[in-house]
């Protein structure tokens, strides 16, 4: 009998563990919804289709206050495939358009190819009538840069299409067509590397690209799970090995984007920049602190300037600050710096450690980065692996 029951209660037992468990990730899969909403209301351009880059350098903006703080991430969404900055600046360092494409995709080979197509909204055409009408990099930039523009468009398009089987639509989600014929370099480009295309193991290689990829791109399971698929790589994208953030932003090869080093988000009261008050940097590492002391909290810790997502309950800054002392830890009231290691080799912050009036603490670049982009104001973003922080 007395074993019976001890049985019962380790069976309770495991049972409410595996509850407690899929409470909790289903709570961080509901994070990672509520990230994934606050990124995409930044609005960012994943490619320079929809014209000029409009990131700031919040550097020279004072926001009102001292001391302030801000987080700035290098590049922008989403890092896979070629960086279209990145291919300005090796093309003004002397590279054709196959170095081009060789530095951003593996395992492929250049052939000839041809297909009509169906593009959305305008019918049936042959693939190089459509590649006359992409907008995707500026006519005048060198004719490398348009050239690997031209023959990733090209492959980009005969993949997603399933080579002529299939429709493309027009924007970003694809990548923008205006019809007709923009003319000038691009038009140049794509005549001169007609039918041209990337093909790994017999097709056409799905060949994705960004405009600002902050001296480094990822795999595409990096970014986006799944497999990887065999053309996607990790590289340091700059012109010599980089070890650290002064070196990076010297060797970057696309340093001249103006999101290759940027603070993401904004408010109107402190002159549109995404600079932070030391109680509200002080708030987001506390909420840190309070979740890894007690993961039962994690879903009062959302940002306090909006509803809760999902119906709940926000904690304000004092609340978090009492259950921290209900738990006989100490919280912080201000901050006095906060600074970051790196992995230089794969483009990712590591580290963030900060001191403020509760002593010194380090967390992982990780945690601190979903804790800060759940709990910051208005809709200050964290955007990438790879951020610095910023003082004035």
């Amino acid at each position: 009998k007395e074993a019976g029951f001890f049985k019962g209660e380790i069976a309770g037992a495991k049972a409410y563990q595996s509850k407690l468990s899929q409470q909790i990730a289903s709570l961080t899969q509901k994070q990672q919804q509520i990230i994934g909403q606050r990124q995409a209301g930044l609005n960012l351009p994943s490619s320079l289709g929809d014209g000029p880059l409009y990131c700031t350098d919040d550097r020279g903006r004072d926001p009102g206050f001292s001391p302030a703080f801000a987080f700035f991430t290098y590049g922008i969404p989403h890092r896979v495939g070629m960086n279209q900055y990145g291919a300005l600046g090796r093309a003004k360092s002397g590279q054709n358009h196959e170095q081009i494409l060789q530095a951003y995709f593996s395992n492929f080979s250049f052939e000839t190819r041809s297909a009509d197509i169906d593009v959305q909204g305008y019918g049936r055409m042959p693939l190089e009538t459509y590649l006359l009408g992409i907008y995707e990099m500026p006519g005048d930039w060198p004719q490398a840069a348009l050239q690997a523009q031209a023959i990733s468009a090209r492959s980009y398009a005969l993949s997603y299409t399933n080579n002529g089987a299939n429709s493309i639509c027009t924007t970003q989600s694809c990548q923008v067509y205006k019809g007709g014929n923009k003319g000038g370099g691009w038009e140049e480009a794509v005549k001169a590397t007609a039918g041209k295309t990337m093909i790994s193991g017999g097709q056409p290689v799905k060949a994705w690209y960004s405009s600002t990829d902050g001296g480094y791109t990822f795999a595409n399971n990096d970014v986006w799970g799944g497999s990887q698929r065999p053309w996607t790589k990790r590289i340091q994208d700059t012109s010599s090995n980089v070890n650290s953030f002064g070196e990076l932003n010297e060797r970057a090869y696309d340093k001249e984007s103006p999101c290759f080093y940027s603070a993401q988000g904004w408010r109107s009261n402190y002159t549109n920049s995404a600079w932070l008050k030391s109680g509200e940097a002080a708030d987001i590492v506390n909420s840190l602190i309070l979740v890894k002391a007690d993961s039962g909290t994690a879903d009062h810790l959302y940002q306090t300037d909006k509803p809760h997502p999902f119906g709940g309950e926000n904690w304000n800054e004092d609340r978090i600050k009492q259950e921290l002392r209900n738990r006989s830890i100490t919280p912080y009231n201000n901050i006095n710096s906060v600074s970051v290691g790196a992995d230089f080799g794969s483009g990712q912050t590591t580290t963030v450690s900060i001191s403020g009036d509760a002593g010194s603490q380090s967390f992982s670049g990780s945690e601190f980065k979903n804790y800060f982009n759940l709990r910051a104001p208005a809709n200050i973003q964290i955007v990438g692996p790879l951020y610095n922080v910023e003082k004035r």
